[in-house]
């Protein structure tokens, strides 16, 4: 402890005796000279012996100097000891009252501290309070520069070039420098094109002043070539015969510039009509001769930078050559079928080519000819390949082969055609050995069917064919008209009378009495019958002949019936006309009401007349209704129903003094019991209705009767 004393009062004696701690601090901190990667610090100095400065970046120095050490400065920002998180010491000095720092980042903030010192080396005691401190923002300088394609191609191509660099230097100016030997000061954008060169081209965007600071941008501008390919037109066989032509064109590529890759695709037109984008090569076989003008538009595909337009492109160049295709020595050869029915098949087959040194047709049955046009007929059915070889003084040989064939015959006969009918309006019906054949030449207005009614000499063809031949069968049939005797209508004749009966008609006469002569003479009652007989055709008629003689009716004596009933007059005489009082033309009548009853019949031979008169009673005859019943259980007139002679029931009604329907029928021989509603009905007089018919001869009468009926009990 006596020790620890000794020591602390010598340090502190050689303290007060050694050093002397400023007392006042540097001020006037300020700068000068700042650029993008430096700055000049002035100061005013303190009384200190000399100065240092704490530098940080982007934040106040968050360190001090300790009293009692020594500190070695690097006016390289960065470049010697880092104190603390980021602090390093720029300045450490005597006398001078400015310091250039450098190596400093472009567009950066940094802070300065300045201390007064006594620069005693180890022992060095600092002003620690209130220094002075000042911030800078470095310039800023970054060059950039985008290039839009707006078209990359050679002799065509544009491009925009974009000034994108950020400063706050003062007064800068840009040049651009295109690496074409072009340059320009336009800013910040400008449109450039190159006519005379092709690759990666570098481009440079310069800056002035620089500060310190980068002055220079690099991009690169990339120029396509228009001319992609060439063709070796001396391995071209740009002339063929159409036989066997195959045109194979090789484009060959150019070799791509320097710092440029890209792709091709191919897109050929051959001239004919056809297109192919698939291959590089042009493969093409010509089906026709001529000249074809043949395009190859090769295309240069690449990507340009996103954000040009277009986005994908590509650089075009078109190639044109011809191609030349001589005819084939049988391409002018014609047949002039490839199918026919063995039946009168001839097949012409020719070559029209004049200029044609050699013919040869092979017929494909053993058989050949060497004549430009022949014709050949086979023998048998089947199907033949036939061959033609001709030589061109073109020095064109050609070979073509064609498939004919010789079908088997068609039948188009048919049965069911007569060769003669007599005149009919009946169809007949036609019957064709092969389907789907058509009937000509006479009227068919039923399908495969005739009617052979109108007389004259006829035909019926039937023809069947297909797309290659066809077969006709034509018979000939006559139409004859048929005896038309005409006896006339029935006739009444009067008793002693003669009758001549005649047709008048062409034929031979047969008469159901056995006569043959035209004319016969009837003197009895009867049917006569006449057959006229004209070659094959015949026809018959008939006609009833009745002799009579004066009309005779009788309608009977006057008569009584019942109500509701009718009699039957009848006035009936041969082929009589009747005139009846009552306006009725009929020979048979009924009578239903009371009345004199008169009429007139007449024919050819006199009249009669006739009447009766007839009575009705006031009752029904052929209707019987109790006028009470007794509904009790004695059994006896115990129901209330309709009774009659023949009669049928379509209604029966049963009403109370009110007019209330309590009972209702409509059945042959069901009455009233007397209730209505299940429940007994008083004693009194109830009325009825009755709807019902009669057998009156051949017909049915409707008849209805009223009135009333005593119910006892």
């Amino acid at each position: 402890m006596k020790n620890a004393l000794v020591l602390f009062f010598l340090y502190f004696s050689i303290s007060n005796i050694y050093c002397a701690r400023p007392t006042v601090q540097a001020s006037n901190l300020t700068f000068a000279s700042l650029r993008c990667n430096s700055v000049q610090l002035n100061w005013t100095n303190g009384n200190g012996s000399a100065r240092i400065i704490v530098a940080r970046e982007g934040a106040v120095p968050s360190y001090s100097p300790i009293d009692l050490t020594s500190y070695g400065a690097n006016k390289k920002f960065a470049g010697g000891t880092q104190f603390g998180s980021g602090n390093y010491i720029v300045y450490n000095s005597t006398g001078s009252n400015f310091v250039v720092v450098d190596s400093l980042k472009p567009c950066t903030t940094y802070f300065f501290d300045i201390y007064e010192h006594d620069n005693n080396f180890s022992n060095t005691l600092y002003l620690l309070n209130s220094p002075a401190s000042i911030s800078i923002k470095t310039y800023c300088l970054k060059m950039a520069f985008d290039i839009k394609f707006n078209d990359s191609c050679e002799k065509k191509n544009g491009f925009q070039f974009t000034n994108n660099s950020v400063s706050d230097i003062p007064s800068v100016s840009y040049s651009w420098d295109f690496g074409d030997g072009n340059t320009s000061t336009t800013n910040p954008l400008v449109n450039h094109s190159y006519t005379n060169k092709v690759g990666k081209i570098q481009v440079r965007l310069i800056a002035t002043p620089s500060l310190g600071c980068s002055n220079t941008a690099v991009n690169f501008a990339r120029v396509y070539p228009r001319k992609n390919a060439f063709i070796d037109y001396k391995s071209f066989a740009d002339t063929q015969c159409l036989d066997n032509n195959y045109f194979l064109v090789s484009p060959q590529p150019l070799a791509s510039p320097n710092g440029l890759s890209y792709s091709f695709s191919y897109s050929w037109n051959f001239g004919d009509g056809t297109k192919d984008s698939s291959f590089s090569k042009m493969k093409k076989t010509y089906a026709k001769d001529g000249k074809f003008n043949v395009e190859l538009e090769i295309t240069l595909n690449f990507t340009n930078p996103p954000g040009s337009d277009p986005k994908k492109s590509g650089c075009r160049d078109t190639l044109r050559f011809d191609a030349f295709v001589l005819p084939s020595p049988v391409g002018s050869a014609s047949i002039n079928d490839t199918f026919q029915c063995l039946k009168n098949n001839l097949f012409n087959f020719s070559n029209s080519d004049n200029t044609l040194t050699f013919f040869k047709w092979y017929f494909g049955d053993n058989d050949s000819s060497n004549l430009q046009s022949v014709s050949h007929i086979y023998s048998d059915t089947g199907t033949y390949k036939v061959m033609h070889v001709a030589f061109a003084s073109t020095g064109c040989k050609g070979k073509d082969t064609v498939t004919v064939k010789v079908g088997p015959n068609l039948n188009s006969n048919f049965t069911g055609l007569d060769t003669f009918y007599c005149s009919i309006k009946n169809p007949v019906v036609l019957n064709p050995a092969a389907k789907f054949g058509i009937f000509k030449d006479y009227p068919f207005s039923i399908p495969n069917s005739i009617i052979p009614e109108i007389p004259g000499n006829y035909k019926v063809s039937h023809i069947v064919k297909n797309i290659y031949c066809q077969d006709t069968t034509i018979k000939f049939f006559r139409v004859q008209a048929n005896p038309k005797p005409a006896l006339g209508k029935d006739s009444s004749i009067c008793a002693g009378a003669n009758v001549d009966l005649s047709a008048n008609d062409v034929g031979l006469y047969l008469w159901n009495t056995g006569e043959t002569t035209p004319t016969i003479s009837i003197f009895t009652t009867g049917q006569y019958n006449l057959k006229v007989t004209n070659g094959k055709c015949s026809a018959i008629d008939s006609i009833n002949i009745l002799f009579s003689s004066v009309p005779k009716i009788e309608l009977g004596k006057d008569t009584i019936i019942c109500k509701g009933a009718a009699v039957i007059l009848k006035a009936t005489c041969f082929n009589c006309s009747h005139a009846w009082n009552s306006g009725s033309t009929d020979s048979i009548i009924y009578a239903y009401n009371q009345g004199k009853y008169f009429v007139k019949a007449s024919n050819s031979c006199g009249t009669a007349e006739d009447s009766i008169f007839v009575s009705v009673q006031a009752e029904y005859c052929d209707l019987f209704m109790a006028n009470a019943f007794s509904p009790d259980n004695d059994l006896n007139n115990a129901v209330f129903t309709p009774r009659g002679r023949n009669i049928s029931v379509k209604l029966f009604q049963v009403f109370n003094r009110w007019g209330e329907l309590i009972f209702q029928s409509e059945k042959d021989n069901e009455g009233w019991n007397g209730r209505y509603k299940d429940v007994p009905c008083e004693q009194g007089f109830y009325f009825w209705k009755l709807f019902y018919t009669t057998p009156a001869g051949d017909k049915i009468k409707k008849s209805n009767a009223f009135g009333s009926v005593l119910l006892l009990r």
